[in-house]
């Protein structure tokens, strides 16, 4: 895993530096902009990828806007009608049991697997379906960034003929700097190696 991750970067660190040579300074400012760590990103952090997301309000982000955070992550998509629905169920469990000096660092990341049809209302459509506070961010983005991040995470699916995804079910922590932590797959794992590992960050 850590070699593919330091593999990708470096592609993706080369196609930056061509990127920058042709474009010289016609880059939008809001490019130049975007949130910086405080500090040098490891070759295994995720936080290197540079796609552009919206969450559920609407807003861009990138990944790296939970820097200093411990993300909980999972890939879904809302029309999923029964593997997706556990995933968020396992992530409410974890979330009950989180130790209370780890709260505040703690959030909650779904990604959906479908552009098209999970834009940002419908994901605001389904927190409030299942019922998911502000520590939650669903995120919609690009087939592109999508697929990049699955690699990334290790999570494997595959677009059906009737617009729904085959997928793997995995619930994977970060630490702050956006270095994968602690992964587990399957649907109803009990929390306790994921609370663990979130305790030891």
């Amino acid at each position: 895993m850590k070699t593919i991750l330091k593999l990708y970067f470096g592609l993706l660190f080369t196609g930056s530096l061509i990127s920058l040579f042709l474009g010289g300074c016609t880059q939008d400012k809001e490019q130049t902009e975007a949130q910086t760590p405080d500090q040098e990103l490891s070759s295994e952090s995720i936080y290197q990828f540079t796609g552009e997301w919206h969450n559920q309000n609407g807003d861009t982000l990138q990944l790296s806007k939970f820097y200093g955070k411990i993300p909980v992550v999972a890939m879904v998509f809302t029309q999923c009608k029964f593997a997706c629905t556990r995933i968020v169920a396992d992530i409410k469990n974890i979330e009950k049991v989180i130790p209370k000096d780890k709260k505040d660092k703690v959030v909650f990341i779904l990604v959906s697997f479908d552009s098209e049809r999970d834009q940002p209302a419908r994901l605001k459509e389904f927190a409030s379906e299942m019922q998911l506070d502000d520590r939650w961010v669903l995120l919609h983005g690009d087939e592109v960034d999508v697929r990049e991040l699955s690699m990334l995470l290790n999570v494997k699916y595959k677009k059906q003929p009737n617009g729904d995804f085959a997928h793997s079910n995995g619930i994977t922590v970060l630490n702050t700097q956006g270095e994968v932590a602690h992964q587990h797959e399957g649907l109803g794992v009990a929390p306790d190696e994921t609370i663990k590992a979130i305790k030891e960050l």
